[in-house]
C-alpha cells in the first residue's frame, strides 16, 4: 500500500531540489553572461584607445605610442595582453605575453570575435578581437585577459551559494514535512472515528478533515445513516413478523390446552385459519423481498430500469387481475435518492394500489423543487376520516384483507428521512385512493 505521506514528501522534495537546481543554473548563467559582457565592453574600450595610438612604419610594422601602454601590458605574464596585427607577418604583441604566440588570425573590417583560449603558463583567457581600417590599412586588434582570479571568485561564490541553498533546502524540507504531517493529522482523527463507529461508540464520523477529504467523509456518513435507517426498518419488519407469528402460535397453544372443550371439526377449522394467517404473514414478507429484487447500495435510482421491473413483479403477484398500469415522468429519470429506499417506497405504494384497484393504476413522478411521486388507483378508496388513520402503524383499510397494515407507515418513515411529507386523498381521475409523496433529498 502506497503511503500518501511518503508520496507527498518525495514529490515536494524532488520539486524543491529541481527548483533550486534550476535557480542555480539560471544564476550561474546570468552571472557568467554579465561578467563576460562587462569584460568585452572594457576590452573594446581598450582596443579603441590602442587604435588611436597605432601607426604603421615604413617597414609595414604596426607601432603603438608608449603612453597608451599601461603597466599591466609591460609585466610578463600579468594576465592582460594585446596584439595589433596587419597580417601574419606584421604584428605587434604586448611585452606581457613574452615570447608566447597567441593563436590569432587577421579579421575583416567590422568582424568581431569573442572566444576562450589557453594563454601563457596555461592561463585561461577571454580573447576579444575586432577588425578596423586605419591609414588605408586593415588592422586587427586583440585584447586578452586572464580568468584565473575571476574563476576563483566564482568558485567561492558558488561554494557560498551552494551552502546557503543547501541550508535553505533543509529548512524548506523540514517546513514541508511539518506542513504534510499537520495536514494529514485530521486523517488520523477520521481513522479513529471510523474505529469508534465500528465499535458502536459513534453513529457518524465527527472529525473535520481537509476540503479534499470531506466529500468522502460526508459520503461515509450518508451511507452510515442510510444503513442505520435500513437496519431499523428491517428490525421493525422482522419484529412485526415475529409478533404476528407469536400471536398465531399462542392461539394454537390455547386451542391445544382446551382441546377437550372443542370439537374435532371446530379445532381443525381454527388450526386451518391460523395456518392460513401464518402463510399470509410469511408470504407478505416474501413478496416484499421480491419487490426489492437484487438490492445494492446506490445513491442514484434509474426510473427507466427500476419501475418496469417493479411493475412486472407486481403483475405476477396479482396475476388474477388484469391491471392496466401507466406512468409518466419528467425528462429526468435518474433520481438522486438511495436505490433501496426508492424501491421500498415505490414497492409499498404500488403494492397497495395493485391490491385495492379494480383494473387501473397510474404513477406520476415529477422533479420540480424536490421529487413528487403520485400514485392513483380505481379502487374503493376511503372516506376522509379514515385517511388520517391509514398512516398509523398496524391500521388497514379492510381487516378481511391479508397484511399487517405496515406498508404506508414504512413509506412515511422513508419520506420523513428525506425531509418530505405524504398526503392521502380521493383520486378525481380514477375514483380511488391518491397517494402523493414529496421528497427533498439533501
Amino acid at each position: 500500500m502506497k503511503s500518501l505521506r511518503k508520496q507527498l514528501t518525495l514529490g515536494l522534495t524532488l520539486s524543491l531540489v529541481g527548483l533550486l537546481t534550476l535557480q542555480w543554473a539560471v544564476v550561474t548563467f546570468t552571472i557568467d553572461h554579465l561578467i563576460q559582457s562587462q569584460m568585452t565592453e572594457r576590452m573594446q574600450q581598450e582596443a579603441e584607445a590602442l587604435l588611436a595610438g597605432v601607426t604603421v612604419n615604413s617597414r609595414g610594422q604596426p607601432v603603438v605610442e608608449q603612453r597608451l601602454i599601461t603597466a599591466s601590458y609591460q609585466r610578463p605574464f600579468s594576465g592582460r595582453y594585446f596584439i595589433v596585427m596587419i597580417d601574419e607577418a606584421h604584428k605587434l604583441q604586448s611585452r606581457s605575453a613574452w615570447d608566447v604566440n597567441l593563436p590569432v588570425m587577421p579579421l575583416a573590417v567590422g568582424q568581431q570575435q569573442v572566444t576562450h583560449i589557453t594563454g601563457p603558463e596555461d592561463q585561461p583567457l577571454l580573447l576579444w578581437g575586432h577588425g578596423y581600417r586605419k591609414q588605408q590599412r586593415d588592422i586587427t586588434i586583440y585584447i586578452a585577459e586572464s580568468l584565473v582570479d575571476l574563476q576563483h571568485s566564482l568558485r567561492v561564490f558558488h561554494g557560498i551559494y551552494g551552502a546557503l541553498s543547501l541550508l535553505g533546502l533543509i529548512a524548506l524540507l523540514a517546513l514541508q514535512r511539518w506542513i504534510v504531517l499537520n495536514s494529514l493529522n485530521p486523517l488520523q482523527q477520521i481513522k479513529e472515528n471510523l474505529a469508534r463507529v465500528a465499535s458502536g461508540e459513534l453513529q457518524q464520523i465527527n472529525a473535520n478533515g481537509p476540503a479534499e477529504v470531506m466529500p468522502l467523509v460526508n459520503e461515509f456518513n450518508r451511507i452510515l445513516k442510510s444503513a442505520s435507517q435500513k437496519t431499523k426498518r428491517s428490525r421493525l419488519s422482522i419484529g412485526n413478523l415475529a409478533h404476528a407469528l407469536k400471536t398465531r402460535l399462542a392461539h394454537l397453544q390455547l386451542l391445544f390446552d382446551n382441546d377437550s372443550r372443542i370439537g374435532i371439526s371446530q379445532l381443525r377449522l381454527t388450526m386451518k385459519a391460523c395456518a392460513e394467517e401464518i402463510h399470509q404473514d410469511v408470504e407478505r414478507e416474501l413478496k416484499r423481498a421480491r419487490l426489492m429484487g437484487d438490492v445494492y447500495t446506490s445513491q442514484q435510482t434509474d426510473l427507466e430500469i427500476e419501475v418496469p421491473k417493479l411493475v412486472a413483479t407486481l403483475q405476477k403477484i396479482y396475476s388474477e387481475k388484469q391491471v392496466a398500469f401507466a406512468w409518466q415522468h419528467d425528462a429526468q429519470t435518474k433520481l438522486m435518492v438511495d436505490r433501496e429506499d426508492m424501491l421500498e417506497l415505490l414497492g409499498n405504494v404500488l403494492d397497495n394500489a395493485f391490491k385495492w384497484c379494480r383494473g387501473q393504476v397510474q404513477l406520476n413522478i415529477s422533479v420540480q423543487d424536490g421529487i413528487t411521486v403520485m400514485v392513483e388507483d380505481d379502487g374503493p378508496g376511503s372516506s376522509a376520516p379514515e385517511l388520517d388513520t391509514l398512516l398509523q402503524r398496524g391500521m388497514r383499510m379492510d381487516e378481511s384483507k391479508p397484511g399487517s397494515g405496515l406498508g404506508l407507515a414504512i413509506v412515511q418513515d422513508i419520506v420523513q428521512h428525506y425531509h418530505g411529507d405524504i398526503s392521502l386523498d380521493h383520486s378525481a381521475r380514477l375514483g380511488g385512493l391518491r397517494v402523493q409523496l414529496r421528497l427533498k433529498p439533501a
